[in-house]
């Protein structure tokens, strides 16, 4: 939410800085502040994202090494691929 919000505010910025007149380059100068900013929380909330899901594929393979067989035939069985049925 807060990256869009960031996004289209630049957006904003950006028509401001564009329409002045020739002389007038501080809109310009704004704006590449903008992006700087704009690039370095992309960064910053791609990286806890990612991270995040790292964490998550490692919790669930400890659940499934706790996991009973029985459960795991279950959910194998549960989930069917496509591809693999043709086979």
């Amino acid at each position: 939410m807060v990256l869009g919000v960031l996004l289209l505010l630049t957006v904003a910025i950006s028509i401001a800085g564009i329409i002045q007149r020739n002389h007038v380059n501080i809109g310009l100068v704004v704006l590449n502040y903008a992006l700087l900013v704009d690039a370095i929380v992309v960064v910053v909330i791609g990286t806890y994202v990612w991270w995040s899901t790292l964490q998550e594929g490692v919790n669930f393979h400890k659940l499934w090494l706790s996991a009973s067989t029985n459960s795991r035939i279950v959910l194998q069985d549960q989930v069917s691929l496509p591809f693999f049925s043709l086979i």
